[in-house]
């Protein structure tokens, strides 16, 4: 409850700032902060699941790693059995960031250094804790349909998880950059 305090507070000093300044959500970087006061960042959706893996509820874990639109029985797997692996590792698993990779995904992806442009995040995360040894787990998290960036008026972006895999094994629903 006082974490939605504190957004809520924090969003709406956000909008007000956002107003003075006679800023609009599409100019960049205001999205960004925007952003992160609604909770719309791919470290947010990360932790969204993983705060399901440590109450243990399955459901909710699953709802945060979305099914992939197109069946794919190889990403219909591996969700179901990271999210398995992970959930009997049992309560208390901690995390934390450890770095993020951000790519363009309009025209060609590629690797940049302005996240206000990026539409895809690989996220490297350690994962671990109580008697868990700490495991390193990579999140991609992308905009579905892309991000346009400035050239669609940097919209305000919905993120989401579409693979998670162990350090050391390969991406299935995203295979830039390997």
């Amino acid at each position: 409850m006082r974490d939605l305090t504190w957004r809520m507070g924090f969003t709406l000093m956000t909008l007000t700032a956002l107003a003075v300044l006679g800023l609009n959500a599409s100019c960049s970087p205001a999205h960004l902060f925007l952003e992160q006061a609604l909770g719309r960042t791919p470290q947010d959706e990360i932790a969204r699941y993983l705060a399901a893996i440590t109450d243990g509820d399955r459901v909710a874990a699953l709802a945060s790693w979305p099914e992939p639109a197109a069946q794919r029985h190889d990403l219909l797997d591996r969700r179901t059995s990271v999210t398995d692996v992970l959930l009997a590792r049992g309560p208390g698993l901690q995390h934390r960031v450890l770095d993020v990779t951000w790519w363009r995904t309009c025209c060609e992806p590629a690797v940049i250094d302005d996240p206000a442009q990026a539409g895809g995040a690989r996220v490297r995360v350690a994962i671990g804790g109580g008697d868990a040894p700490e495991m390193i787990y990579i999140f991609d998290v992308l905009v579905p349909g892309g991000y346009w960036g400035d050239a669609a008026g940097n919209p305000v972006r919905d993120w989401a998880i579409v693979d998670v895999y162990p350090q050391g094994m390969g991406p299935l629903a995203w295979p830039v950059g390997q």
